[in-house]
Formats: C-alpha cells, structure tokens, sequence
C-alpha cells in the first residue's frame, strides 16, 4: 500500500479520448506548483515491456504491470496520473483495492466519431475494415467497459483539453 500522501489518478478511456493530453496539462499544472507528479503512460509501458498483443490476457497483464509500477513510484511523489485505456473493470477495481482512497477514477470519454478523427495511425479504420483485431473498444474480444462509479467523467467531445484539465485539477484541489 503506497504511503497516505501518494494520490493516483487513474484515466481510463478509449485510444484518442484525450487521457495523455490531460496527464500532461494536470502535471504541468502541479509541478508549476511544486507537487511532485510523474504520468504513467499504458503505451510507454507497453514500450517498455515490448508488448505487442491485444488479447484479454495481455491487456489484463499489462495493467497489472501499470499498477505494481504505481506502488514501485508511490514513496517517490505526490501525484500518479496514469493514462490507459484499462479496458476491463475488474482490473480497475484491482487498482481501486490496491490504493484504497488514494484512487481517483476519471473517465475520459469521446464520441467514435472523435475517435478517429484523433487517430492518426489508423487504428479504428483498419479495425473496422478487418485489417487488425484486438482493437479496443471495436473488437468484441476486447471491449471497454465504462465505469459504473468514477469520481469524475469527463466528455473530451463537449470541452475544451484546457477546460477538462481543469475539472480534473479542482478534483484534485478537494482531495489534497
């Protein structure tokens, strides 16, 4: 269990929803305040680990990689804002259990339309084209499964990055 000061802030949502950009925005926004935070990105991690597959179990392996990183990093900062799809609830409950109260979900949604006027490699369109499976939230082997309870949603369709960042920041203000 990471130290009481140690937050996690746990974006989930679809490829292109928007959840680096808001990482980047609320960590700017802390360090320029002096709050230690560090963003742990799903596709740097999967870099990292040289995963290349989109089954259910590897999805599910990857995200309990992102949550024993998050416990590696919790002594070192304040803030952990973690950008990843997370697909599957029962992984993000995982990470709800492991950090307790220092967990904050925000769901990150967008339209399908949104999403893949955001996708610059082509992901939803060879997808829905047959060209490559496993794609989340098109392949019906992997769905994402939004959140019943996050803390906080955010509609990347309806806001600007600038205003979503900033509901995540007056959260985060309540629960320093």
């Amino acid at each position: 269990m990471p130290p009481n000061h140690c937050k996690i802030i746990w974006l989930t949502g679809l490829s292109g929803a928007g959840k680096s950009t808001l990482a980047e925005k609320v960590s700017e926004f802390l360090n320029s305040k002096s709050v230690k935070s560090r963003i742990i990105d799903g596709d740097d991690v999967r870099k990292t680990m040289k995963v290349q597959k989109f089954t259910e179990s590897e999805i599910v392996q990857n995200n309990l990689r992102v949550i024993q990183i998050c416990r590696n990093l919790a002594n070192e900062y304040e803030f952990l804002l973690v950008a990843v799809i997370a697909p599957f609830r029962k992984t993000r409950q995982k990470a709800r259990e492991t950090f307790g109260t220092n967990y904050t979900e925000v769901y990150v949604q967008a339209s399908m339309e949104t999403l893949m006027k955001r996708d610059t490699k082509g992901l939803y369109q060879k997808a829905f084209y047959g060209e490559i499976e496993n794609l989340i939230g098109v392949d019906p082997k992997t769905p994402y499964e939004e959140p019943w309870s996050p803390e906080l949603t955010i509609d990347t369709d309806k806001e600007t990055a600038e205003n979503s960042a900033s509901k995540i920041i007056n959260f985060i203000a309540k629960i320093m």
